[in-house]
């Protein structure tokens, strides 16, 4: 029973600081940096990516992986001034292309240690033609990892932006006691059926 306690106390003291802080055991100096590593490496893909969150990051908790093989698209985007990186995929769903299309991206939001601290989704299911593309369902979600204190209430939203291009979006901001980061993801859909994400 002793051990046990130990073990939970010792397992409570990873978690502190924010919510997703870890302990660097070799000093501040030492330490691996996402952000860091992005400038002096190319990544190609969201599997290398997750790689190296894998393999490089102090993160010490499985976080449930993608289903790789249907990713499409693959973006990484610094925030310098907040110390995060997001990376933005488009996982394209199985769907009978003459009658439309059903899409989801998502961005996953990371501190410098390469530690997740929140996710945000947009869906859509759209109609398309020659003459005009239209978002007929939209959702969307903030998810984050258990040990995360980020919090959000996401506004989701659809239209057009023209005649030959529909989107679905969300966006909102989320806080973490006295932080906050505002966030935004749109789909959009064209009379082809081409799906960009930004």
């Amino acid at each position: 029973m002793k051990k046990a306690l130990a073990i939970i106390l010792t397992f409570s003291v990873l978690f502190v600081m924010g919510g997703w802080t870890f302990p660097q055991d070799n000093g501040s100096e030492n330490r691996f940096s996402l952000i860091s590593y992005l400038e002096t490496h190319e990544i190609s893909s969201y599997e290398e990516f997750i790689d190296v969150i894998d393999s490089f990051s102090p993160e010490t908790i499985s976080e449930e992986k993608d289903t790789l093989g249907e990713i499409v698209y693959f973006h990484i985007d610094i925030d310098y001034e907040d110390r995060t990186v997001s990376v933005t995929t488009i996982e394209e769903t199985s769907y009978d292309r003459s009658n439309g299309a059903s899409n989801s991206a998502s961005k996953k939001y990371y501190n410098d240690i390469g530690a997740l601290i929140f996710t945000i989704t947009v869906s859509g299911s759209f109609k398309y033609s020659s003459g005009s593309c239209t978002a007929t369902s939209n959702g969307g979600s903030f998810t984050k990892p258990f040990y995360s204190t980020w919090s959000s209430t996401p506004i989701l939203s659809k239209g057009n932006i023209n005649a030959t291009k529909a989107y679905v979006r969300i966006r909102g901001t989320a806080t973490n006691g006295g932080s906050t980061k505002t966030y935004s993801l749109t789909l959009t859909c064209d009379t082809s059926g081409n799906f960009t994400s930004y």
